[in-house]
């Protein structure tokens, strides 16, 4: 309510501006339906949330694309074929989306409700998705290698084809958190451990993501359909098995819920278990990483077009954000810069180094921190990390180095020493999830057997 106090301070008080209470300035439209599943607070106003809110989660028909697509828990309207936005999520009027959001304040910490009506709706699928998958029979497709494609959606060259794209093969097994951590993350050219993620199922739209990350984009969860069934908890620890079976299946995997980096995932292939090893293999790929915080697909398009065919001032200026992005960092960025470079070796190596080290920690996400007094050095922000645990560190990063301002603007992290688990880990050499043991010497890393051990400290891909 913290947000809702700060407006009513600055003259807005009886929530007059908001749309929201029988103070409003904004006239509630007549409004009958009955909800048969969320409940609304009364000084909400229903008429603003999407239709599929009023139906029962049990019960619910998803929206579905044009091809028959669902994405996103298919809670909301997709934009038809040929429509600018084409398969996109029809979000409504953007009034609408802001008084829903503003109206969150009526839910947060209230213990009446179990969170916003949207939440509510979708913590009832994420539910029953749950259930669906603890009941799946995969058969051996956990011990089956899968070949993928990831592409990025919407950025195309003159012909039509995909500009940026990243083809590899992983075993069926590997949890989507290690998947998303220590693969796609690296793979892409993305920063590790800095906005969250989520992958959505076009052939049933559920959602799954780190549920449990700080990340500062986590409030954008309309991004994502407003909820996600948590990666791994004690609930289960899921894996690319469980989300994909067949070879053409499709999903979304998206990177940070603010800028909306689109991502699409096909099957290519999956091996026999006869020819299936459970390593990870980087095999291709075309296209540089766009810059992290650029805007998303469609503004990396845009510059793209600069890079090309812009004024020299366009260019320059691009070339000048890429050299601030904290995935091009200490990286020569010339006049000559090509976007269309892949560089096979690197991104192997990239691979290679997110394999070998700990798993992320969600809920100490890299996050920049503008300290406003000495005190606030003393301890994590409150807003982006909580206090490390045991086996965790604080990491801070001042720019300037250690001759910079520890005053100034600072990344902080945290980070782990601890071994990760079994469950849901994979081999710190070839990236296998398959008879992982620990290593008695460091107590530290895992390995699928004692060659992995013998070679870790080089790629095997």
């Amino acid at each position: 309510m913290r947000l809702l106090s700060m407006l009513q301070s600055m003259g807005l008080g009886d929530n007059r501006g908001l749309g929201l209470g029988p103070a409003s300035r904004r006239a509630k439209k007549k409004f009958t339906k009955k909800p048969q599943y969320v409940r609304f607070h009364e000084d909400d106003d229903p008429s603003v949330y999407p239709e599929a809110f009023f139906s029962h989660p049990d019960k619910f028909e998803p929206h579905k694309s044009w091809d028959g697509k669902i994405i996103w828990w298919g809670v909301q309207p997709i934009f038809p074929k040929d429509h600018e936005f084409e398969g996109a999520v029809d979000h409504g009027e953007g009034e609408e989306l802001m008084m829903r959001k503003m109206a969150a304040n009526l839910y947060v910490d209230n213990a009446r409700f179990d969170g916003t009506p949207e939440e509510q709706f979708v913590n009832r699928l994420v539910e029953r998705q749950i259930e669906k998958l603890s009941k799946l029979d995969l058969g051996d497709l956990q011990d089956r290698d899968y070949t993928l494609k990831i592409v990025m959606d919407d950025i195309h060259d003159a012909a039509g084809n995909d500009r940026i794209w990243r083809e590899f093969r992983v075993s069926g097994g590997l949890s989507i958190s290690a998947l998303a951590d220590k693969v796609l993350t690296p793979l892409m050219g993305w920063v590790r451990n800095y906005h969250a993620h989520a992958f959505t199922v076009h052939k049933d739209g559920a959602v799954y993501g780190p549920t449990e990350s700080k990340a500062i984009d986590m409030m954008h969860t309309q991004s994502i359909g407003y909820g996600a069934v948590p990666e791994k908890s004690n609930r289960g620890v899921w894996t690319l098995a469980h989300l994909l079976q067949a070879e053409g299946e499709t999903m979304i995997w998206l990177y940070d819920y603010g800028d909306n980096w689109r991502h699409i995932i096909t099957v290519e292939e999956i091996a026999p278990v006869s020819e299936s090893t459970g390593k990870v293999a980087i095999l291709d790929g075309a296209g540089a990483c766009p810059r992290e915080d650029g805007s998303g697909n469609h503004i990396w398009v845009e510059d793209l077009q600069k890079l090309r065919a812009g004024t020299i001032r366009e260019r320059n200026e691009v070339l000048t954000e890429l050299r601030k992005a904290l995935n091009y960092k200490g990286k020569p960025i010339t006049a000559d810069f090509d976007p269309d470079a892949f560089d096979l070796a690197e991104a192997r190596a990239r691979v290679h180094a997110a394999l070998a080290s700990p798993d992320s920690v969600w809920s100490g996400p890299k996050s920049f921190v503008y300290p406003l007094c000495e005190e606030a050095m003393d301890s994590p922000s409150p807003v982006t990390a909580g206090a490390p645990k045991k086996g965790q560190t604080l990491e801070r990063t001042w720019e300037g180095g250690e001759g910079g301002d520890r005053m100034g603007r600072f990344m902080q992290e945290i980070t782990t020493s601890r071994r990760d688990k079994k469950v849901g880990g994979c081999c710190w050499n070839c990236g296998s999830p398959h008879n992982l043991s620990g290593c008695s010497r460091c107590k530290k890393t895992l390995y699928c057997g004692t060659e992995c051990q013998k070679v870790s400290i080089s790629p095997s891909f």
